[in-house]
């Protein structure tokens, strides 16, 4: 986990999170060798493990907070304070890996969406297979009774990317539960059980 950080903090504000999926494999790249990054300790640091892999970890990175976005058009990665005191070991690097396999995905293409948008969305989402594409549509279903219930609108109780997450992650428990997107100590107390309940129904 420290080292992906610590390709993040590498490229910091000057390319995207391709770039530091590269300098992790040790890939040839003419921008990581324009800046002289071939010859740092992390070019090819974990060389052993997948491109596809390795950028679905910093994928989640980003939903844990460590990893931010900057730039509209062309966004480059930056490492947030919380995601350098994680690199550094400052704090607790907790967070739930990808699985290894990923089975292809049966769902449906997203709509086209504006430039800005969908460049943010491309790092930040993540292809669902056919159990979590399940898991999240339960997780939506479970959303609107929620909704209605308490009579809020749906994103009161969590909005789609937090749905993503929680079906990505599988979380077991309340804690691993607060490492998706937008869901705080608050929101884990009050629609906690709920969600849990039908993760583990899955």
């Amino acid at each position: 986990m420290r080292k992906a950080l610590s390709a993040v903090a590498r490229v910091h504000g000057r390319f995207g999170l391709s770039a530091a999926v590269k300098l992790l494999r040790g890939a040839e790249d003419e921008r990581l060798m324009r800046m002289g990054l071939h010859e740092t300790r992390t070019f090819g640091i974990l060389s052993e493990i997948g491109e596809e892999w390795l950028t679905r970890l910093l994928r989640r990175c980003v939903t844990a907070g460590w990893v931010d976005f900057e730039g509209a058009d062309r966004p480059v990665v930056v490492l947030t304070e919380d995601g350098a005191q994680v690199m550094r070991g400052e704090a607790a690097a907790r967070l739930l890996l990808p699985p290894k396999r990923r089975r292809r995905s049966t769902a449906a293409s997203p709509a086209r969406r504006p430039r800005a948008a969908a460049a943010h969305a491309s790092f930040d989402e993540e292809v669902l297979d056919g159990d979590a594409q399940q898991l999240f549509e339960a997780l939506r279903k479970h959303r609107l009774a929620v909704a209605r219930a308490e009579g809020v609108p749906p994103y009161v109780v969590a909005s789609d990317r937090t749905l993503r997450d929680i079906a990505l992650m599988r979380p077991g428990n309340v804690h691993d539960l607060q490492l998706a997107h937008g869901i705080g100590p608050a929101k884990a107390e009050r629609f906690g059980p709920g969600l849990l309940a039908v993760v583990a129904e899955h």
